[in-house]
């Protein structure tokens, strides 16, 4: 779902991306109306694209996804790790939980994904066990605590991923609004860790809100 225009294509580029044929999926399109109309921020489906083809392409079995919100992540990511691959998506808030949970068994992928209620920095820091593949789009100020938590636990050749990073194009500005302050100061850290810390090789993509994209170095 995306709630604003492309600001790092030129007009001309994001029209014609857009105008791309795109396959049809009545459950995802059901959940992209859903969010709009309930004010849920979902992954514009750009960036649910990359989240299927990089699971794909890695083989990733085990993923792990930082905010479930509705679900429409966590369904993207199982479709692309098959049946023998396992989503634990966390999210805080118990009534969105449920929410998820309907469309997750609506998708028939109850078997693949756990809804784990609770706070993502407490699950992540109780999570046994290595992660193929992680997806960050949750609370923006805890980015680089996320970052901490999962890097120890992704594996060789595991991915990590995660949405809203040039958050609306105010981690590129000179002025930042106050109420904004603390979100754009921790995923500016959060970029430049993904560029620059020695254990990992990554990159900022400015698909959607801007993804983080990162592997094991």
């Amino acid at each position: 779902m995306k709630d604003a225009a492309d600001a790092i294509l030129r007009p001309e580029q994001a029209a014609y991306l857009a105008s791309l044929p795109r396959k049809t999926d009545p459950l995802l399109e059901k959940m992209e109306a859903y969010a709009a109309s309930h004010r849920h921020p979902i992954s514009d489906p750009e960036v649910a694209d990359l989240l299927f083809v990089t699971a794909r392409a890695a083989g990733a079995k085990r993923v792990v996804e930082v905010g479930t919100n509705i679900g429409y992540g966590a369904i993207v990511l199982a479709r692309a790790v098959g049946p023998d691959g396992h989503v634990l998506t966390i999210e805080y808030k118990a009534e969105t939980c449920e929410v998820a949970r309907g469309f997750i068994a609506e998708a028939g992928l109850s078997d693949r994904i756990d809804v784990r209620h609770g706070d993502a920095i407490e699950v992540l820091g109780a999570l046994d066990g290595e992660v193929d593949l992680a997806y960050v789009d949750c609370v923006k100020e805890d980015y680089p605590r996320y970052l901490d938590l999962l890097l120890p636990r992704l594996s060789a050749r595991g991915v990590l991923l995660a949405d809203n990073v040039l958050w609306k194009g105010l981690v590129a500005a000179d002025a930042v609004p106050d109420a904004e302050r603390e979100r754009v100061t921790a995923l500016r850290a959060f970029n430049a860790a993904i560029v620059s810390r020695p254990e990992l090789r990554g990159v900022v993509l400015p698909i959607g809100d801007g993804v983080g994209y990162a592997v094991r170095a």
